[in-house]
C-alpha cells in the first residue's frame, strides 16, 4: 500500500464511520476507510453459527419513515446518501409483561400509528387518553425542534455554540423550550399522565439507558414518537446488509476501503497540525482524520504528542458517565414461530415497571433479569431456514458488573445468567424453548469490549443525563470537537446512541469536516 495521500482518513467502519466516509466522499474528497477487523460493521454486523446468521446488536431501527414522509435518519440514508437497502416494516412498538408500581399486572402490546397508541393506552389505562395526546403533541415538536438543529447546523457563532434564530424559536417551539431540560417523568406528572401509563411508558429505558426521572423529556419523547409515527424496520439482510450497502455506495464514491489495517497513531506536525495516520501497513498522509472511536481512547492513546488536547475536553470526556452494557444471549430453535406459538416482535419482560428499581437493579448481576427479546422471523421469514427460529436476549447493564469475575466465573455466570432470563421467558409468555435450543452464543461487557475496544464494552459511548442532554449536546457539537483536522464520531457523539444517532452523527462530523476543508481551501 506504500506512502498515500487522501483529502481525508476515516479510521473505523462502524455505522457513523462509515456515514461520515460517505458524506466526505460524495463531495468529491479522495476518502479512505480503515477498519482492523476484517469485516466492516461494528456493531453493524453478523456472525454465524451452524446454519444461523445472528444480528450482533441490532433490534429495530429507528425514525426512518417511507418514501414521501422520511424521518431526519431516512433523509440521509435514503435521500441524501441514496444507500440501496430494503426495509422491512414492524407493525407494533413493543410487548411488555410486568407490574407496575400500583401492583397492576400488565401484558399489553402496543401498536404503531400515534392515534393508535393513544387509543391503546386508554384502553389499558383509563384517563390517559387527554394526557397522551399532550404527550405526543408535545414530541413532535421536540422532533421538529431536533430537526431545526440539523438543518441549521452550520450556523455557528464566535463561542463554538450553534446560533438559532430566537424569534422564529420562541414562535414555533414554545412548548419546547419549557420541557427541554425537565426530566421525562416530571414533565408526564405535569400533564396529568396516570402513573400506571408513566410506568408502562418508561419501558423503553433499557434503549436509552437513563433514569427517566432525571433525563431530558426531549430524548424519550423524540425517540418514542420517531417509533410511534414512522414505524421501526430492520434490514432484511440483516444489519451486515445494511453495512454493505454503506460499503458499496463508498466505493461507488470513489473511496478506498483497507480491511484488518489497524491505525496507530494520527501524527502531527511540530505546529500541531495533522500530517498523517500511521498504520500497521505503513503512513498514509492526510490532513482530515474522522476516528470512529470513543474520545477518551482517541485522545489518550491514538493522537501523538504534537497534537494537543484541550484541557476542557479531558475535563469533558472525565465528567462524562459511560452508557449501558449489554449481555446477549443469541438464540436458534428447530421449531418454527408457529410451532413456538411466538406472535410478538419485541418483547420487554422487567419484572418490574417501576424504573428506578430497574436502574438499581442494573448495578449488579444477581438482581438484573430485566430482558429484551426479539424474535426476529415475526417479521421477516427468512431470518433463518425455514422451520426453525431465531432471538436474541438482552439484558442491560449501567456499572461494570463483569469486570471482576475470574476466567473460571465467567464461564459459569454466563450460562447461569441465560438459564435465568429463558425461564422468565417460559413463565411469562408460556412459550417453551429449551427443549428445542440448536445454537447459541453468549456474549458479554467483556466481548463487546474485546470487538470494539469500547471503555467497559459499551455500545452507548456515554449516558444522556439531566445535566448532558442531546440538546445540549447538539448546541455544543462543535466546541466540542475543537481538534483542527481531527474528529471523533460514533455513539458518544452528540445525538448520543442507537443505530439511528451514530448514522446521523456520522454525517453531521463529515459535514463540520467539510466546513474545516472549505475554510482552509482545501
Amino acid at each position: 500500500m506504500g506512502n498515500s495521500k487522501f483529502d481525508c482518513v476515516v479510521i473505523g467502519a462502524g455505522l457513523a464511520g462509515m456515514s461520515a466516509a460517505i458524506t466526505v466522499a460524495a463531495k468529491g474528497k479522495k476518502v479512505l476507510l480503515l477498519e482492523q477487523h476484517n469485516l466492516p460493521g461494528g456493531c453493524a454486523s453478523s456472525f454465524v453459527r451452524g446454519r444461523f446468521e445472528f444480528d450482533a446488536s441490532l433490534h429495530e431501527y429507528c425514525g426512518l419513515g417511507k418514501k414521501g414522509d422520511w424521518g431526519l435518519p431516512g433523509k440521509i440514508m435514503m435521500e441524501e446518501h441514496g444507500l440501496d437497502i430494503n426495509w422491512i416494516y414492524i407493525p407494533e412498538m413493543y410487548r411488555c409483561i410486568g407490574t407496575t408500581r400500583s401492583g397492576k399486572h400488565f401484558d399489553i402490546t402496543l401498536p404503531t400509528g400515534v392515534e393508535n397508541v393513544i387509543k391503546k393506552m386508554e384502553e389499558v389505562v383509563p384517563g390517559s387518553e387527554e394526557p397522551m395526546r399532550i404527550f405526543m403533541s408535545l414530541a413532535k415538536e421536540c422532533v421538529e425542534a431536533n430537526d431545526y438543529f440539523s438543518d441549521n447546523m452550520s450556523t455557528v457563532k464566535k463561542d463554538g455554540f450553534l446560533k438559532t434564530d430566537s424569534l422564529y424559536f420562541m414562535t414555533h417551539f414554545s412548548n419546547f423550550l419549557k420541557v427541554a431540560e425537565r426530566p421525562f417523568n416530571e414533565v408526564m406528572r405535569k400533564i396529568g399522565m396516570p402513573e400506571d401509563a408513566i410506568d408502562i411508558l418508561d419501558v423503553y429505558w433499557t434503549y436509552i439507558g437513563a433514569d427517566y426521572d432525571k433525563m431530558s423529556f426531549v430524548h424519550q419523547a423524540w425517540m418514542f414518537y420517531m417509533y410511534a409515527n414512522y414505524e421501526p424496520t430492520i434490514n432484511d439482510n440483516n444489519a451486515h446488509g445494511m453495512t454493505m450497502a454503506c460499503i458499496e455506495k463508498f466505493r461507488s464514491l470513489g473511496g478506498e476501503v483497507w480491511l484488518n489495517t489497524k491505525a496507530l497513531k494520527v501524527c502531527g506536525d511540530k505546529d500541531g497540525n495533522v500530517t498523517g495516520v500511521l498504520t500497521d501497513v505503513g503512513m498514509v498522509e492526510t490532513n482530515y482524520v474522522i476516528a470512529n472511536v470513543n474520545p477518551e481512547i482517541a485522545y489518550n492513546k491514538l493522537l501523538d504528542e504534537n497534537i494537543k488536547v484541550p484541557e476542557r475536553e479531558y475535563k469533558r470526556v472525565n465528567a462524562e458517565k459511560h452508557g449501558i452494557r449489554f449481555f446477549n444471549a443469541y438464540v436458534a430453535c428447530n421449531k418454527s414461530i408457529e410451532e413456538l406459538g411466538i406472535k410478538d416482535y419485541t418483547i420487554f419482560m422487567p419484572g418490574t415497571f417501576d424504573n428506578r428499581k430497574n436502574i438499581e437493579s442494573s448495578k449488579s448481576y444477581e438482581d438484573n433479569t430485566h430482558s429484551v427479546v426479539v424474535i426476529y422471523n415475526v417479521v421477516n421469514p427468512d431470518a433463518s431456514p425455514k422451520g426453525t427460529t431465531v432471538m436474541t436476549f438482552t439484558i442491560c447493564y449501567t456499572e461494570d458488573v463483569w469486570g471482576d469475575f475470574t476466567q473460571r466465573e465467567y464461564v459459569h455466570k454466563k450460562q447461569e445468567l441465560f438459564k435465568k432470563v429463558m425461564d422468565n421467558f417460559e413463565k411469562d409468555t408460556g412459550i417453551i424453548i429449551h427443549d428445542c435450543i440448536e445454537e447459541i452464543e453468549l456474549a458479554s461487557p467483556w466481548t463487546f469490549a474485546n470487538y470494539l475496544q469500547t471503555p467497559e464494552g459499551t455500545c452507548y459511548g456515554y449516558m444522556v443525563d439531566n445535566w448532558d442532554t442531546m440538546l445540549s449536546r447538539l448546541m455544543a457539537i462543535r466546541k466540542d470537537q475543537p481538534i483542527k483536522g481531527f474528529k471523533t464520531v460514533g455513539a458518544a457523539g452528540a445525538r448520543g446512541d442507537g443505530y439511528n444517532m451514530t448514522y446521523t452523527n456520522g454525517n453531521d462530523i463529515g459535514k463540520i469536516v467539510l466546513e474545516e476543508m472549505e475554510k482552509e481551501g482545501k
